[in-house]
């Protein structure tokens, strides 16, 4: 499958960890979502993808969701 910006068949399947957290002063209020998971990245243009699982997606879902009081 080619790249979806570039076109490029340059893609490698890596080793990723990622801390997620929203960028707003309100988001330093909720922890960061920790996820460890593959991710496919184009060796000519630099775009990477990942596909988050369920259980870190709910855990951003909660956290944007929490009060900011």
């Amino acid at each position: 499958m080619p790249c979806k910006k570039c076109g490029s068949n340059s893609l490698v399947k890596l080793k990723g960890e990622l801390t997620a957290s929203y960028p707003t002063i309100e988001g330093i209020k909720s922890p960061p979502v920790y996820i460890c998971q593959d991710l496919s990245v184009c060796l000519d243009c630099g775009l990477a993808e990942i596909q988050i699982p369920t259980k870190e997606l709910e855990l951003l879902k909660k956290s944007k969701a929490a009060p900011t009081t």
